[in-house]
């Protein structure tokens, strides 16, 4: 394949994420992802993914199969060993930084593959042109190997109206899932990560940092 080809196909890519709704961004890792292996890496990960929508949805995340609007980018870091994942969805719930601290708590109690919260770093978005670009940067590499497939659900695929009771169940189900401490904890290092990239505005020095 050309460089011209990977560069179309790359700004394809792109184009289609920009055109779906998502507000938050995030990167989850291992504990090491030089050991943990891909399909290690793929089990963990879709597992943890079907909770957090039993989380949000309750029975309807399997009886109407309800999904969170999710599409999932694996990288291996700059000496192609270090496997991670980056992530954009739309949150479902009101407070979008509630999310994205639930998000971190459950993926951080949820393995013990699974990095500890400071190591993750999942924000609201606040650059979604910046967002699209970074989530493909490792497409010249990759190709479409990059693209989990398997984890991503597109917002259309989504149809589902909660009743009177929906957000007060809601809450249950996540007060279960990550104790007020957890989220508490997770809420310092959003606060820690959301410091650093206003001050550095580099995604990609976050990684790094």
């Amino acid at each position: 394949m050309t460089y011209e080809q990977r560069k179309q196909e790359r700004q394809a890519l792109i184009d289609h994420l920009l055109a779906q709704d998502w507000n938050v961004f995030g990167t989850l890792k291992f504990v090491n992802g030089r050991t943990v292996g891909r399909e290690t890496a793929n089990k963990i990960l879709r597992s943890y993914w079907n909770k957090v929508d039993r989380v949000i949805y309750g029975k309807a995340a399997e009886r109407q199969n309800m999904r969170l609007p999710c599409w999932c980018f694996a990288h291996e870091g700059s000496d192609h060993e270090n496997f991670h994942v980056h992530f954009v969805l739309k949150a479902d719930t009101p407070d979008t930084e509630h999310m994205c601290c639930l998000l971190n708590a459950v993926w951080a109690q949820h393995h013990d593959q699974t990095a500890p919260l400071v190591k993750n770093w999942i924000m609201p978005v606040q650059d979604r042109d910046a967002v699209a670009s970074y989530v493909n940067h490792e497409y010249w590499r990759m190709g479409s190997d990059t693209i989990l497939d398997e984890l991503c659900w597109d917002a259309e695929q989504s149809d589902y109206a909660p009743n009177d009771n929906y957000c007060q169940q809601q809450a249950h189900r996540i007060q279960r899932a990550a104790s007020p401490l957890w989220l508490k904890q997770a809420q310092q290092a959003l606060h820690t990560q959301q410091a650093r990239y206003e001050a550095c505005g580099d995604l990609q020095m976050m990684e790094r940092g």
